[in-house]
């Protein structure tokens, strides 16, 4: 199987085979992302390719050491979305239903960050914390928009994310699937985090 760090070397020597590589792997997931903020599954595809033309681009500034590679090719992504989402042709589109698809049409991968379940982490939380993490990550709100949105103070939104950072770490802590629990909790907590400097 190949590993992170092979298909990160690819890419810096802009050889082709580290993107097709990087797509088997992670398409699926990171499409995932860009529809949960979009809802449109064109301007979601438009995103995600976007997205790995700025990995491509830019794969010199990911440092290992600040987080792992999903977790910072989702901001690139989720960013990348946020942008589109807030085009006026996007705004447009948005008036038509949209369904959502149960599979991406990638390949299936192996390494398969795309079970993680938000949805499923999100029920474990109460309802208060749950509507602000939909909304700031899986909507693209920033906490200024989503405090004027729900009428509610700045600082009640970035303690409510606080809170729900803690709840969602302990229940990943009781679960029995251990590594996986603790490589999305690594994925999902590092994103939160950066969402309380919005």
């Amino acid at each position: 199987m190949t590993t992170d760090n092979e298909i990160i070397q690819l890419i810096k020597l802009k050889d082709e085979q580290g993107l097709r590589l990087l797509y088997k792997h992670y398409s699926n997931s990171l499409f995932g992302i860009s529809f949960r903020v979009l809802n449109n599954e064109a301007f979601a595809e438009d995103a995600l390719q976007q997205s790995f033309l700025k990995i491509w681009n830019n794969i010199d500034q990911y440092d290992s050491d600040k987080s792992i590679l999903f977790t910072w090719m989702s901001n690139i992504v989720r960013n990348t979305a946020i942008d589109i989402k807030r085009l006026k042709s996007f705004a447009k589109e948005s008036k038509t239903i949209s369904i959502e698809p149960n599979v991406y049409k990638g390949e299936a991968i192996s390494d398969d960050h795309s079970k993680i379940d938000i949805d499923y982490l999100l029920s474990k939380v109460d309802e208060k914390y749950s509507v602000i993490l939909e909304h700031l990550y899986l909507k693209g709100y920033s906490q200024s928009e989503l405090a004027e949105k729900l009428d509610l103070p700045i600082g009640t939104i970035k303690t409510r994310v606080k809170k729900a950072i803690d709840l969602l770490r302990d229940h990943l802590r009781g679960e029995k699937k251990t590594f996986f629990g603790m490589f999305f909790l690594g994925t999902f907590i590092n994103i939160l985090i950066l969402l309380l400097w919005i």
